[in-house]
């Protein structure tokens, strides 16, 4: 009984550090995504590329973290204090973004079911959809 237990634990221990989050190198990211961060953030080094559940998990060095799909496509950005650019936008969602919030600058952005979750550094959090229009908002908690 104690040798399969054991053997349980050391079979569950390996396969959740295969499983884990792995480092791998800069030239591994897709170079559609290695692009869109020199376009978009220039200047900024890439910190950390990390691979998990095939997603690309990538740090920059002035604080944004940004994830993306296997084919280069980014799904979310988030930073603490860098703003993010609104033109990462498609252009409809810029439009309401500006509309709503004038003064504000983004601080998250998520793309949810072709929706996009953006969160400002007013505390709001706006739900707009892919086309630009107003879905909703709350206050960032």
């Amino acid at each position: 009984m104690m040798r399969k237990t054991l053997a349980l634990l050391i079979t569950l221990s390996f396969a959740s550090i295969m499983f884990a989050d792995m480092v791998v190198p800069i030239s591994q990211l897709p170079k559609s995504a290695q692009s869109f961060i020199q376009k978009t953030f220039p200047g900024a080094q890439i910190f950390k590329v990390k691979r998990d559940d095939g997603k690309f998990e990538v740090k920059l060095n002035n604080g944004v973290d940004m994830k993306f799909l296997p084919n280069g496509e980014w799904v979310n950005i988030d930073s603490d204090y860098t703003p993010i650019p609104i033109t990462v936008l498609p252009q409809a969602v810029q439009n309401t973004v500006k509309q709503t919030y004038p003064q504000a600058f983004i601080t998250d952005i998520e793309k949810e079911f072709g929706n996009y979750k953006i969160k400002l550094n007013n505390m709001m959090e706006l739900f707009v959809s892919s086309s630009g229009q107003f879905i909703g908002q709350k206050m960032d908690d």
